[in-house]
Order: structure tokens, then sequence, then C-alpha cells
């Protein structure tokens, strides 16, 4: 459509301005159709678009365009990388999905390793909360007679420390779980340590295995399924009623991996003395549940048991989540540096004091110079002459004498003074024959 500008030329009186206009128009009419539409016509420059004011900051053409580029500046990509060639004027906005468009906020979602808590004090509640939980199942299981009584066998059942589907034995089974978790957690991070070179990461993840292999087992009772196993086998219960057989499958399998990662903790006093200390819950616990504590009630060794077990599982969660939070903090640059120093060795800030033999500034000289080298035995089976002999009794000579000794024989030799740079070989090989002698010696 012609603009305003454009039909006053074209009414007006002016002939010669007519013609130019168009001229012009078919001018840009034969380019536009080899071309292709532009925003503006370059080849009319006295054509004038005019907008009204009304239209400024309103929808149109360059809003989609605008929106482009601002999700190109959030995603990190170059405005207009992915625009199709030829697009002229089209700029459309492409979204990544249909239903979510470019999903940003996936790039703030939490990650894996967030979920280990970095506060002390969170580890401090969930013990609290922990031990509030074991206290009181054990409040229940001892006051279930008393419930049974009134409520009956089967409304009290829920609150057997030592049956399967209980409350105890889900709350020590979500404990296994969660101490599983933590160890693929800790393994996700331990395996990009630089000083592993054999590999010693891997221990947390045949613990996680371990630790929900026992979390099975707690809810389902495999290890009963395995006692009985082992007597069809072997036609033995071994002892009583056989779980003697579980037992020592567990003591090979928990003994071998919780070694392994009681090494890998001991970087970590405070996980590893906590790790300690599960172990020793689980071995009171099967000494009550084998009857090596002392003559006490049955009723109370299975508390005495299970008790000790909960405490146990409790105890290794928080090993587990305390080792991966300073594993993490480890991995983030965030603990002090420790630097490891032998006390024996302590750096000299003076330059130490060598000993030159004459034999050695004659040999060195002899291969600077250009001299024969006398071969002469090994060291331990030379011989001791009378000019050794006096030597080895004066006291040894500075650095200092014998370096200055050795250069004026040499320069005694090649009739001349000797340069930097023969002064300073010569004592780099000195110095070199004077180390590979300590190694030899030690």
């Amino acid at each position: 459509m012609p603009s305003t500008l454009e039909n006053g030329l074209l009414s007006g009186k002016h002939w010669h301005t007519r013609i130019k206009v168009i001229a012009s128009r078919i001018i840009w009419a034969k380019f536009r159709r080899r071309v292709g539409p532009s925003r503006a016509d370059p080849l009319v420059p006295w054509t004038i678009r005019v907008t009204p004011m009304t239209h400024f900051r309103q929808s149109g053409q360059r809003d989609p365009r605008r929106r482009r580029v601002l999700a190109d500046l959030v995603l990190g990509r170059a405005p207009g990388a992915d625009r199709p060639d030829g697009a002229w004027g089209r700029s459309n906005v492409e979204s990544r999905s249909k239903n979510y468009g470019e999903a940003t906020f996936l790039d703030e979602q939490l990650r894996l390793t967030d979920l280990i808590p970095r506060r002390i004090g969170v580890y401090a509640y969930l013990f609290l909360a922990g031990a509030a939980v074991v206290a009181g199942l054990l409040a229940l299981h001892g006051s279930a007679p008393r419930l049974a009584a009134t409520m009956g066998e089967r409304a009290v059942a829920a609150f057997d420390l030592g049956g399967n589907g209980t409350l105890a034995a889900w709350f020590s089974s979500t404990l296994l779980l969660l101490s599983a978790i933590g160890c693929v957690l800790v393994y996700t991070i331990r395996r990009h340590k630089k000083n592993d070179y054999q590999g010693h990461y891997r221990v947390w993840l045949w613990a996680a295995w371990c630790w929900l292999l026992l979390s099975i087992d707690r809810t389902a009772g495999l290890h009963e399924g395995f006692s009985g196993m082992m007597i069809w086998l072997t036609g033995t219960p071994l002892h009583g009623d056989g779980s003697a057989w579980w037992m020592i499958g567990y003591f090979f399998l928990l003994g071998g991996i919780g070694t392994r990662l009681a090494l890998d903790m001991r970087e970590y006093r405070v996980s590893l003395a906590l790790f300690v200390a599960v172990g020793a819950c689980h071995a009171a616990a099967i000494a009550a549940r084998l009857g090596w504590v002392g003559p006490i009630d049955p009723a109370r060794a299975v508390l005495l048991a299970e008790g000790a077990r909960l405490v146990g599982n409790l105890l290794l969660l928080l090993a587990v989540g305390l080792h991966a939070r300073h594993v993490l903090l480890d991995a983030e640059g965030l603990l002090p540096e420790v630097e490891d120093q032998d006390p024996e060795e302590e750096p000299d800030d003076e330059e130490e004091e060598y000993e030159y033999d004459e034999d050695e500034v004659a040999d060195e000289e002899a291969v600077l110079f250009g001299h024969q080298v006398p071969v002469r035995p090994p060291r331990g089976v030379r011989k001791r002459t009378a000019s050794r002999a006096a030597a080895e009794k004066k006291p040894a000579a500075s650095p200092s004498d014998a370096f200055t000794a050795g250069m004026e024989a040499a320069e005694n030799r090649v009739g001349r003074k000797l340069t930097k740079d023969e002064k300073k070989a010569l004592r780099r090989r000195l110095e070199k024959q004077r180390l590979d002698r300590e190694r030899r010696s030690a």
C-alpha cells in the first residue's frame, strides 16, 4: 500500500516527480521477485513509512523476536544460533517442549548430593528423633501383655519386636534402606578422588548392596530360609534351632565389607567411631540372642537383642550420613587443609655442608678436561693405602676448601682460569656424585 507521502506525490502537478516514483516502483518490483520481500525499500529512499504513535509498544512481529532473544540469553545460547536460513522477517519462538516450553525450571532442580545435610544440628535432631522412636517401640513391646489382655493378641501383634511385618521391623528396614542410599551418595563423590588409584571407593557400592540385603531380610526373614537350607544340606542345626548358620554367613559377609569400610572411613574419626559402635551393638544383640549375657528372662533377652539392633541401625545411618557430609565438604574444598609433615624431617634454612673427597675432585677434573679416569676396584674391596689412612685421620675439609682445591688443580692443568660455566659444571658433578654415593650407602 502506498504511503501518505507517496499519494501526495502522485496527486501533485509535478510530472517529473511522478515519473521517478513510477520508475522506482518498477525497479523495486523486479528486484523483489529475485531476492524476496524485505522490511524496507532501500531503492526508494524518499518514501517514508508513517507509523502512528498509538501503535507504539503494541504486539507486533518483533515481540516474538524479543522473547526469543531473551530465552537464548537465559539458556546461554547465542541469539539466533538455531534460526533457519532464509527466514526474513519471521522469528517464531521455538520451545523445548509443547507443554512445558523451554523448561528452564529443570536447571533449578536439586542435585542428588543436595540430599546430604550439611549442618551438624540436623544429625543431632535425627539421632534424638530416632532414639525417641526406639524408646517408644521398646515401651510398646513391654506393655504388649497388658494391652493384649484388653484388646486381644491380634491388636498388639504390630508391637512385637522380633516378628516380621511389625513396626520395629519396618523402622529397622527403613534405617537400613536409608543407609544404603547414603552409601550410594558417598560412592558418587568418592569415585572422583584423585589419589584413589586402587579403586577403594567401590567398597561403598558393596556396602550399599549389603545394607539393602539386610533391609529386605528384616521384613521378609530371608535368614530363616538360609538357615533351613543349610540344615537340609548339612543335616545338622549346628546350634539350637539352626540360627547359627545365618549368623556365620552374616559374620563373614559383614566382617569383610565392614573391615574394608572402616579402613576407608578412618580419615573422619567421628564416623569411624560411630561405625565401631554399630559393630558393638550388633555383637551385643547376637550375644543376647544366643544367651551369652547370663541367666535373664527370655522376654528381657528379646528386648535387649532387638533394642541393640535398632540402636545399631540408627548409629549406622548417622555414621554413613556424617561421612557423606565429610566427603562432600572435602570435594567442595570447605575442609581445613592438613599438611602431612614428618616431625623428624625439619627443613633447613641454611645451606647444607658437603664434604668432598680428593679422589672425587680428581675424577671430576678428568671428566671435565678430557683426561683419562683411573679405574678403581669397588668401594667395598678397595685397599686401604697409607695416604688414605692419613687422609682419614685428618679432619674433613669443608665444601668451599675442597672445591677451591679442585678448582686450583684444574686451572694449573689447563693453564688458565676456569669460566663460570666450568665452575658450575664442576660443582654440579661433585654434588651428583655425592648424592649417588649416599644413595648406594643407604
